[in-house]
C-alpha cells in the first residue's frame, strides 16, 4: 500500500457487519412480522369469516377432477364423469337381463 493512503474508509468487500447488513436484517424480519400479523388476522377475527368462505372454495377441486383422479388411482379407463353416470344409470334399469 502506498504512504499516507487511509484503508478504513474504503468500501467494504463483505455485507456482512455493515450498516446496510443491520438495515437489510430490519426490513426482513418488519416483512416477516408484517406477514404473520396480516394472517392471525384473516384467521381469527370474526369479520373475515365470509371471506375465508369464498377463498376456501379456491382449494376444493370439483367433484368432475376428484371422479377423474379417483379413475386414475384406480387404473380404470379415463372417462368423463357423465359417462360414469351414464353407466350406473344403465345398471340401475330393471329390464336389463342379469338382474
Amino acid at each position: 500500500m502506498a504512504i499516507g493512503v487511509d484503508s478504513s474508509r474504503w468500501k467494504p468487500r463483505r455485507l456482512q457487519g455493515t450498516p446496510a447488513a443491520t438495515v437489510r436484517n430490519l426490513v426482513g424480519i418488519g416483512i416477516l412480522s408484517v406477514g404473520v400479523v396480516c394472517g392471525l388476522i384473516f384467521h381469527n377475527i370474526d369479520a373475515t369469516k365470509n371471506l375465508r368462505k369464498a377463498v376456501e372454495t379456491l382449494y376444493e377441486d370439483p367433484i368432475e377432477e376428484v371422479e377423474r383422479k379417483q379413475m386414475i388411482a384406480a387404473g380404470l379407463p379415463n372417462r368423463s364423469g357423465d359417462q360414469i353416470r351414464k353407466a350406473m344409470k344403465e345398471a340401475e334399469r330393471p329390464d336389463l337381463p342379469y338382474k
